[in-house]
C-alpha cells in the first residue's frame, strides 16, 4: 500500500464539462504551481464545443484538500504604502473627479473644476480600468446594501463604505476575516451558502477573481440570485481564457494558475452560467486591468518556471509591460474579447 503525504493534494476525476457535460480535450498537462509552490502536477481539459469553451483542471482537488494549494498564498494582505507626492495627490483629485463623472460618487461635495479634472484619466487606458475595476462597476447608490465574497482583507469593501454603501463581506480565511474586522467591517467566516441570508437582502453582489476558486460555481450564483433584491446587481471580475495574453504564453499564462483555478472562463461559458443561475440582463465585456502586471508574471514563468508575486522588475520589464497593455487596449478597439479579464453584470 502506498503511503499517502501529508501535503498531497487528493483529486477527483472530471473528463466532462461542467457546463455542457461535453468530454473536454487536453490543453496542457503537467503544469505545476509557479506562483506559492503547492504540490502536484496538473493537466487541464479544455470543453470543444464552440458555445462553450470553458476550461478546467482534470484531476481536480478535492474540496476537503483544496486548502492545501493556498498555504503560502498572498491575497489577503493589505498594502500600506502610501505616497504623498505631488502626483499622487493630482491623481487623488483626477480619481474623485472621474468617479463623480461616469458613477456618480461625490456629486454633492465635489466642485465642478475637480469633476472637469476626472476627463484626463482618458489619457491613460490602463489607470482607468484600474478605477473601474476598484469600485466593481456599480454606479452610486447611497445606503445601498453590497456584499463581496471572497472580500479578503476589506480593501475594496472599505471603499465602498466610504463612497456611501452599506457593506458586508464573507471569506473563508480567518486572518483576512480578523483583518477586515479591524478596519472596523462587517465580514463573516465561511461560504456564502453557510451564511443563511434573508431572501431578497442585498441591492449588489461583488466577486473579484474568486469564481474561478470555486467548486461549484452554479450554485453560488443561485444563492447570490436568492439574497439579491428584484433588480439588484450582480458584478463578477475573473480571468479571461480566450485573453490575448493567454494566446502568447498558453501554459506560462498567469491566468490558469493551478490548481486554485479550477474553472478558467470564457464569455460564452461564463454568460452561460449566469443565465442558469438565473440572471438577466446580462452585461460583459474584457479589460485590460491590471494586464501589465499579468505580462511581468507570465514572461516570468515562461522564462524561469516560477514567479515571485510582489518582487522588483527591472525598469525595462515595467516599461514592456505597459507597452503591451496599451497595445492590448488598441487591440480591443478591433477585438473587444481578448482583455486579460472578464466582467461580467447581471440583474436579477
Amino acid at each position: 500500500m502506498v503511503q499517502q503525504s501529508n501535503n498531497e493534494i487528493r483529486t477527483r476525476p472530471c473528463p466532462d464539462c461542467y457546463l455542457c457535460g461535453v468530454q473536454g480535450k487536453l490543453l496542457y498537462q503537467g503544469l505545476k504551481d509557479c506562483l506559492f509552490g503547492a504540490p502536484g502536477e496538473w493537466n487541464l481539459k479544455k470543453c470543444p464545443n464552440p458555445e462553450c469553451g470553458l476550461v478546467w483542471l482534470d484531476p481536480m482537488p478535492l474540496e476537503e484538500d483544496i486548502h492545501k494549494a493556498y498555504q503560502n498564498y498572498y491575497t489577503h494582505q493589505d498594502n500600506t504604502y502610501i505616497s504623498k507626492t505631488w502626483r499622487q495627490r493630482v491623481y487623488c483629485l483626477v480619481k474623485e473627479g472621474y468617479l463623480a463623472r461616469k458613477y456618480g460618487y461625490y456629486n454633492e461635495s465635489l466642485a465642478t473644476w475637480k469633476k472637469f479634472l476626472g476627463i484626463l484619466i482618458y489619457l491613460d487606458p490602463g489607470r482607468r480600468a484600474d478605477l473601474d475595476f476598484r469600485i466593481m462597476y456599480l454606479p452610486a447608490q447611497p445606503n445601498g446594501r453590497l456584499l463581496e465574497v471572497g472580500c479578503g482583507s476589506g480593501q475594496m469593501l472599505k471603499l465602498m463604505q466610504d463612497l456611501g454603501w452599506r457593506v458586508e463581506g464573507v471569506d473563508f480565511d480567518p486572518a483576512a476575516v480578523e483583518n477586515a474586522k479591524a478596519k472596523g467591517l462587517q465580514v463573516r467566516l465561511g461560504t456564502l451558502e453557510s451564511q443563511e441570508y434573508p431572501n431578497d437582502y442585498f441591492d449588489a453582489i461583488t466577486m473579484s477573481h474568486l469564481i474561478e476558486h470555486v467548486h461549484d460555481p452554479l450554485r453560488l450564483l443561485r444563492e447570490c440570485n436568492r439574497i439579491l433584491r428584484p433588480g439588484g446587481n450582480l458584478v463578477v471580475v475573473t480571468p479571461n481564457g480566450e485573453s490575448w495574453g493567454h494566446k502568447l504564453f498558453r501554459d506560462a499564462w498567469r491566468g490558469l494558475e493551478p490548481p486554485r483555478h479550477l474553472h478558467v472562463f470564457t464569455i460564452t461559458s461564463l454568460h452561460c452560467l449566469a443565465e442558469k443561475a438565473g440572471f438577466q440582463k446580462l452585461t460583459i465585456s474584457t479589460t485590460i486591468r491590471d494586464t501589465n502586471g499579468l505580462f511581468i508574471a507570465s514572461r516570468s514563468i515562461q522564462r524561469r518556471g516560477k514567479h515571485v508575486m510582489g518582487g522588483p522588475q527591472p525598469r525595462t520589464v515595467r516599461t514592456w509591460a505597459r507597452g503591451m497593455q496599451l497595445a492590448e487596449w488598441a487591440i480591443l478597439k478591433v477585438k473587444p474579447d481578448i482583455g486579460e479579464e472578464i466582467a461580467l453584470m447581471g440583474e436579477k
